[in-house]
């Protein structure tokens, strides 16, 4: 009975993650762009990424890149990310290059990412540097 109930937890868990990313690429671009506009966070971030783009320092993959479907604030303590969401949903993480490094799970309240190899990382297309 133990196995069965495991293995059928771990079936719920893996449907509930494809589901999300499904829900997570369903959600309309001007959805995002709208809860984005309203986490004063990110406006401050999209400034500074305009300016940074300005300087030819950031190459231009906001097309490309989905960003998390409600706001997030994200902070950079040390080699540690602390992620605040207000709702449960997934964080994807993107490499330097553009492409997807991870989905992250967040739950509702503070969120602590650790783990990430050494290198720079797109968040919410705002760049981190993991030293």
């Amino acid at each position: 009975m133990s196995v069965q109930r495991t293995l059928h937890n771990h079936i719920n868990q893996a449907l509930l993650f494809m589901l999300s990313m499904l829900a997570l690429l369903l959600v309309p671009q001007t959805m995002r762009a709208d809860a984005q506009r309203r986490d004063s966070t990110t406006h401050k971030t999209l400034t500074t990424e305009l300016r940074l783009q300005a300087q030819h320092e950031l190459p231009d993959m906001r097309h490309r890149m989905l960003s998390s479907a409600q706001p997030v604030e994200i902070r950079q303590q040390g080699r540690y990310l602390c992620v605040t969401s207000r709702h449960a949903q997934l964080l994807p993480v993107y490499s330097a290059s553009g492409t997807l490094y991870s989905s992250f799970r967040l739950s509702k309240g503070t969120n602590w990412l650790n783990g990430l190899p050494r290198g720079s990382y797109f968040i919410n297309n705002r760049k981190f540097t993991i030293n």
